[in-house]
């Protein structure tokens, strides 16, 4: 992951609190420091990035040759921002958030819970028969968005990360033009 920092202004601060720190040592100069760093981080728009790809793998996109992969940025940390350029520069972007598998409604129906999926058959489509039930359903790492693009493209995307690992987020998602991506998550 990279730590991505705005503005001048907090790299000047971070710098002046480090070059203190080595200068005094103390416990409590420290402490300070690291408070402060966090302070500015937060204050600064700091956030998490991870870069991926969408590649279409059905629809109008797939019959490209060679296929198009779009880069993605994925960002934050329990909700966030999913960005992917898509074709002819158009930009979709949307917010993302982990859908909840715990049942607060009545009996065992759950709106909210992964089995809800409107394209759960999608994820055996990019990832074979049976992928969606043995390692997406009941996932508590188990993100959704919808995207929308400047020029009207809408995009529903679906992510994953079975076993909270480094390099297993992967997903899937369907635009309103009748592609299929593979979502590719580069952690």
């Amino acid at each position: 992951m990279r730590v991505h920092f705005s503005g001048t202004l907090a790299f000047t601060a971070l710098r002046a609190a480090l070059s203190a720190t080595l200068r005094k040592g103390s416990a409590d100069v420290k402490l300070q420091t690291l408070a402060l760093i966090t302070a500015i981080v937060c204050l600064s728009g700091c956030i998490l990035s991870v870069r991926g790809g969408f590649s279409p793998v059905q629809g109008p996109l797939s019959q490209q040759s060679p296929i198009p992969t779009y880069n993605a940025t994925l960002t934050g940390v329990l909700s966030g921002t999913i960005t992917v350029v898509v074709a002819d520069g158009e930009v979709c972007k949307g917010p993302w958030h982990f859908v909840s598998t715990a049942s607060s409604a009545p009996s065992d129906v759950n709106p909210a819970s992964p089995s809800s999926s409107a394209i759960a058959a999608d994820w055996d489509m990019v990832f074979g028969r049976g992928y969606y039930v043995a390692h997406v359903l009941g996932n508590r790492l188990y993100a959704r968005a919808t995207l929308t693009g400047n020029r009207g493209t809408s995009m529903d995307v679906e992510v994953s990360n079975e076993n909270n690992t480094r390099g297993n987020t992967r997903g899937i998602a369907v635009d309103d033009h009748g592609n299929l991506y593979k979502v590719s998550v580069y952690n």
